[in-house]
């Protein structure tokens, strides 16, 4: 791949990550209640634009032209923290629907309350998350490394 195909793909992944990062700024900030079309339009390009530029960042960690941030994402702390997150990724939902389905009143929304929910399942979702890790996943993960001998 030559220098300027590379320079181009940086260029079009940064314009389509800003673009989806502030596309709603003017609906948000500025003058609230954007037209139909422009939502519309944002919301069914947004994520397909947003994996496009993950995905040229992914390929250029792969074939090591990314530079600096290669070096950032291949450091070893990000190895735990990814099966962290993977592990609340998995029980997270299930927690939630156990917690609603769980309570005695009925669930009025108002800012600090929606605050206080976020926090207790983000918190909650993390310490299965650890148990997952601890008592689950490591085991396996021992056992692999004996059968197959890596």
């Amino acid at each position: 791949m030559n220098k300027n195909l590379l320079i181009l793909g940086n260029i079009l992944a940064t314009l389509l990550v800003l673009i989806c990062l502030f596309a709603m700024y003017p609906d948000t900030i500025l003058n609230p209640g954007i037209d139909r079309t422009s939502f519309i339009f944002y919301q069914s390009l947004s994520r397909p634009l947003w994996s496009l530029a993950i995905g040229w960042l992914f390929f250029l960690c792969m074939t090591n032209r990314a530079g600096i941030i290669n070096k950032i994402l291949s450091w070893p702390i990000w190895i735990p923290l990814a099966r962290l997150n993977y592990a609340t990724y998995l029980t997270h939902l299930t927690l939630i629907f156990i917690m609603i389905t769980n309570q005695r009143i009925p669930f009025y929304y108002q800012p600090h309350l929606v605050i206080n929910n976020f926090v207790v399942h983000i918190f909650f979702s993390y310490i299965t998350a650890i148990l997952v890790v601890i008592f689950i996943e490591t085991p396996f993960f021992i056992i692999e490394k004996k059968l197959f001998k890596r």
